[in-house]
């Protein structure tokens, strides 16, 4: 079997990718804790929450860029023939 490797300009990159996303989820929970008046203290306890959202968005990120690549690919194909 062949290994596969991953360059870490790539690595960087999904991670500086998961770390937007997961910082924008945060970010959404300080909002509905300031809106609804509860207690500070779930900024700790919703953090599964937080990361499954961030799981969420991260899926959906994938798709759209998944889209574009493909979008790109069609459009290049057709170009050149």
């Amino acid at each position: 079997m062949k290994d596969i490797i991953i360059p870490a300009k790539i690595i960087k990159a999904e991670l500086r990718i998961a770390l937007i996303i997961w910082l924008i989820a945060n970010l959404i929970n300080i909002f509905s804790i300031w809106k609804y008046d509860t207690n500070w203290f779930e900024i700790v306890s919703f953090q599964p929450m937080v990361l499954f959202l961030t799981l969420i968005f991260y899926v959906v990120v994938l798709v759209v860029r998944g889209v574009i690549y493909l979008a790109k690919t069609v459009v290049c194909k057709k170009t050149v023939s």
